[in-house]
């Protein structure tokens, strides 16, 4: 049969070149299911023209119609659309019967693009809209639509008849639609029409065998192809399942459009070259609508209508809610009656076309008896924008009408489409302590706050996502990257650069509810003054209301030029620095990107190794100073204060924290706003590290201090006698030496090993330039405790001869310090009359020695005289207070001794003792004891009385008392008393000091006993 239908219509072929390829050229061709037809399972592939001819590949491939290797636009295909109206047929034509319509093509025929575009997936229902008429007659337009991978094609038909055309009964206005079948690769087939609702009238291959058409009324049951037309809206007019050429040719079984009549519902029950047809007849003007199917396989139809998607038409790069379910019949919305509640039915939701970087959550939704519904979320980015068509893809059962739309709260139906807007789903992101709540608007009681961090140290944060009007955008999902950047120079948030290693890409989902922590810990080896969050999202970029500091651990060293010895043992390691001079500190941390300035903490010294004498516990005197230079960031190392000062001898270390930072965390407010605990704490404290931190142990010692100069005060010297001194005459000279810082104030440590200076006495008289021997002076054992150097002077003794007199005597202090510590306001040297004294307060001058004492030194006696009168009157004893006045003057009267030694109405008689005889034997010469008695003022002894002339001894007891006094006449007196003056003695007779003596002699003669008393009356 094949053959013979070709060489009819290659006789025509030569005839009809010009007009096909007129045709040809304005030919428009759209197809379905672009890339199935090629399986049983990928559905199939239509090829359809604007003239309404088509081409069904299925299976392998191959045509479903004739001519089965012919795709439009082609001659060779003999189906189409037909309209018969006011006796004429309208259509395309062919060569496969020399078809001609004698009414010509359409006036007019378009087709538009199928929607959506290929390649279509399963259960996606693909359209396009064909339009076709008759100028000033009827006008069609077919909606032609196929759901992959069913095996129908439906085509939804609106028919206007215009008013006024001419139309009846007798002449009506007839829709046919036409194909000349070929079986799934055979050419004959077997005619059948099912009644019922609804109809469907078609032909199928031979079953083979005796009975190649056993019915013509039911289908096929298996082991056949069905090609066929069924009813949806609409019942047929009229209809043929016969011969293919007799739908082209008046006569025979009454089947051809070109006929008058209608089609004659022939069908055949014979094995024979088929085709099939259908019309629908119209007799008046009118707009009429029906809908039919053309199936190419199974007529099973599908056991629900259609998926239906309920969305709300637009979207954001906020998450988007849909709701998909399945429907057994076509009212939309669907009835709830009506929704599939048994069995499985899976699959997806897509965009047509796909919308970059869309995702849909669930992947693959269920349907059925464990689910009527399903929530799928939508999360689009920027590059989705545009407007798409949601459709059900990927459906494990397709339905009869693809998928449909309501709107989100289902209670209309809608378009499918769906147009993304490049709007953020959120205005901003912040970043926030784990677990605190989120407040907005922010103020200053009501923070989103960071806490302080520490280098090294892992920390994390929640991230929120901010939509309109600062709320919780609750519903956000998506990606986005969160980092850190350095706000301490204030940058534009979004053009910051991100510290290298803190980006971390971080995914919300929906079940989030807009907060997230950070995947994973962050950990930064650098200090940061002042640090905030950043969150970049595709289109928003935000970052965090508050700072917060990354902040080193420690001080890691300290270090100074006073570096004598980092153990603070030793006495004389260099160098050394005055007390209260200037030396210089650093403080390093060996954590890059610090940049502040420690403080010291005074309070926190010690010095274990405090010299006896020196200060009690912790040792130590007063730092001070500050650090001026900020370290240096590029090595957070270098924090230096070259004006540091400490007031005392020795050394010192700072204890743990004794060098702290309290403002680097104030950089970023952490202080202010108490992100951070008041203290050095590097353990978490309710969520909060302390805002200071320092040294964590002790530092090495810094030292060695000296002091700055040594100072004689106070001075006591008090002279035994107004105006002179005797030598050897008790007298009390005092002096304090101290150890002073630049302060003046005393440095307590200048003590034990560390008081170093050697006080030794210079002593000159009246500027002579020759010295007198410091050993004359009588001092106390010292040394030097607590700061001082307690120097005491008790005599200045008498030399082995006579000398002086010393009226112009200084006496001075000099002091060796092997540091070179001076002491202050020398003003005397004794090697020398010309030094230069130092200005009040200074060690500006040349002199060696301080004056301690100035005063007149004398080498005194007393001295008594042998005295001779009557033994009737009382005998002046001749008494005399001498000094050595020199070799030119030798002995001479001490005027300046009128009340010194003897004060006025003192009584030394019981000083004076008496030689008597001994026993009871009256001695020639001598008085018997106490037959003179001795009173002073004046110092004279009383009158023996007639009688009594002899003498006798005295003694002025200045040093041991010895023998017995005479103070009243009578026996012998009691024991004398010593006067305590023992300077005043003398070396009378060359065997050493000892008391005045002399001979008192009563009726005596002085000189050869020439008188003994004379008196002159007048």
């Amino acid at each position: 049969m094949f053959q013979v239908r070709w060489q009819l219509g290659f006789k025509l072929l030569l005839t009809m070149l010009i007009v096909l390829s007129s045709s040809i050229a304005s030919a428009q061709v759209i197809q379905f299911n672009s890339t199935g037809g090629t399986t049983a399972t990928n559905g199939l592939h239509f090829y359809i023209e604007n003239t309404t001819k088509m081409q069904v590949r299925r299976l392998n491939n191959t045509g479903q119609v004739y001519n089965s290797t012919a795709i439009p636009p082609s001659t060779a295909l003999d189906n189409g659309v037909f309209i018969r109206a006011n006796g004429l047929v309208y259509g395309p034509s062919h060569t496969v019967t020399t078809f001609n319509p004698t009414g010509g093509m359409y006036n007019t025929y378009s087709i538009s693009a199928a929607t959506p575009a290929n390649p279509a997936s399963s259960g996606v229902q693909q359209s396009a809209t064909a339009n076709f008429g008759i100028t000033s007659g009827p006008q069609v337009t077919v909606v032609w639509k196929y759901t992959t991978p069913l095996d129908f094609l439906t085509a939804e038909v609106t028919l206007t008849i215009p008013a006024g055309y001419t139309v009846s009964a007798a002449n009506p206005v007839r829709y046919y639609h036409v194909f000349d079948t070929f079986l799934g690769g055979s050419d004959n087939g077997c005619g059948v029409n099912v009644a019922g609702t609804p109809r469907i009238v078609g032909t199928y291959s031979s079953l083979g065998g005796a009975t190649p058409c056993p019915t013509s009324t039911s289908l096929p049951t298996s082991g056949t192809i069905v090609e066929s037309f069924r009813e949806r809206v609409g019942t047929f007019s009229s209809y043929c399942a016969a011969g293919w050429n007799s739908f082209f040719v008046n006569g025979g079984v009454n089947c051809s459009v070109l006929q008058a009549n209608p089609m004659s519902n022939r069908i055949t029950t014979t094995l024979q070259d088929t085709g099939i047809g259908i019309s629908y007849n119209f007799t008046a003007p009118g707009t009429y609508t029906f809908s039919y199917d053309f199936v190419i396989g199974s007529t099973t139809v599908p056991p629900y209508d259609h998926i239906e998607i309920r969305h709300d038409g637009s979207a954001t790069l906020c998450p988007e809610n849909l709701v998909v379910l399945a429907c057994t019949s076509s009212t939309v919305p669907c009835p709830a009656l009506n929704i599939v509640n048994t069995g499985t039915l899976t699959g997806n939701v897509s965009f047509i076309p796909t919308a970059t970087g869309a995702t849909f959550t669930p992947a693959t939704f269920t349907l059925g008896s464990s689910a009527t519904s399903a929530n799928v979320v939508m999360q689009a980015t920027s590059a989705s924008a545009g407007t798409y068509t949601l459709a059900a893809t990927g459906l494990s059962i397709a339905p009869l009408n693809g998928t449909k739309c309501t709107n989100a709260a289902g209670t209309a139906a809608t378009s499918c489409s769906m147009t993304i807007a490049n709007t953020p789903c959120v205005t901003g992101f912040e970043c926030l302590e784990t677990g605190l709540p989120y407040n907005t608007p922010v103020t200053a009681l009501n923070r989103n706050p960071l806490y302080t961090k520490l280098v090294n140290t892992g920390f994390r944060f929640d991230v929120v996502a901010v939509g309109a009007g600062g709320a919780v955008s609750t519903n956000f999902a998506g990606t986005v990257n969160v980092e850190l950047y350095d706000d301490s120079s204030a940058p534009v948030c979004s053009a910051a650069t991100a510290i290298a290693g803190t980006t971390q890409s971080l995914t919300f989902a929906a079940s989030d509810s807009g907060r997230k922590i950070i995947a994973s810990n962050m950990a930064l080896a650098n200090a940061y003054g002042k640090l905030r969050c950043r969150v970049r999202e595709t289109t928003v970029t935000a970052c965090s209301s508050d700072s917060f500091t990354v902040r080193p651990t420690s001080i890691s060293s300290i270090s100074s030029s006073a570096n004598a010895d980092n153990a603070g043992a030793s006495a004389t390691s260099i160098p050394f620095v005055k007390a209260g001079a200037n030396f210089s500190l650093t403080a390093d941390t060996a954590v890059v990107g610090y940049n502040g300035l420690p403080k010291i903490n005074p309070a926190l010294l010690e010095w274990l190794n405090a010299p006896a004498g020196g200060l009690t516990a912790p040792g130590t005197g007063t730092l001070a100073g500050t650090f001026a230079t900020a370290a240096n960031a590029a090595t957070g190392n270098g924090a230096t204060g070259a004006a540091f000062t400490y007031d005392e001898v020795g050394y010192f270390r700072f204890k743990a924290q004794g060098v702290y930072d309290d403002t680097f965390a104030a950089n970023s407010s952490d202080i202010a706003n108490g992100d951070c605990t008041n203290d050095a704490s590097n353990t978490l404290v309710g969520g909060k590290y302390g805002c200071k931190f320092g040294n964590t142990s002790v530092s090495n010692y810094f030292g060695r201090f000296v002091p700055d100069h040594l100072t004689v005060a106070p001075i006591n010297f008090v002279e035994p006698c107004t105006g002179f001194t005797y030598m050897d005459q008790p007298m009390t000279l005092t002096a304090t030496i101290e150890g002073r810082n630049l302060a003046n104030g005393r440095t307590y440590n200048y003590s034990n090993a560390y008081g170093k200076a050697l006080i030794t006495t210079e002593i000159e008289n009246a500027n002579s330039g020759t010295p007198v021997s410091s050993s004359r002076l009588t001092t106390a054992l010292a040394s030097w405790s607590g700061g001082q150097y307690l120097f005491s002077a008790t005599a200045f003794t008498k030399a082995a001869s006579p000398d002086g007199p010393y009226d112009q005597l200084a006496i001075g202090l000099a002091a060796a310090d092997s540091d070179g510590v001076k002491m202050f306001d020398r003003d005397m040297q004794a090697n020398t009359t010309t030094c230069t004294a130092d200005a009040l307060g200074t060690s500006s001058g040349n002199c060696s020695a301080k004056t301690i004492a100035s005063t007149k030194m004398r080498q005194g006696r007393i001295k008594l005289s042998n005295a001779y009168g009557s033994e009737n009157l009382p005998l002046p004893v001749p008494i005399k207070i001498e000094y050595w006045g020199g070799t030119n003057l030798g002995w001479t009267a001490n005027t300046l001794d009128s009340s010194c030694t003897f004060p006025v109405a003192s009584n030394y008689a019981p000083s004076f003792s008496f030689a008597f005889p001994v026993g009871t034997v009256a001695k020639p010469n001598n008085l018997a004891a106490c037959e003179t008695a001795v009173s002073v003022n004046p110092l004279r002894l009383s009158a023996p009385g007639t009688g009594n002339s002899g003498f006798t001894d005295i003694t002025l007891n200045l040093g041991t008392a010895s023998g017995n006094q005479c103070v009243a006449v009578g026996g012998v007196g009691a024991a004398t008393v010593s006067l305590n003056k023992p300077w005043l003695q003398f070396n009378w007779t060359g065997s050493g000091n000892s008391d005045p003596k002399a001979r008192l002699n009563f009726g005596v003669y002085k000189k050869a006993n020439e008188m003994i008393y004379s008196r002159e009356n007048h």
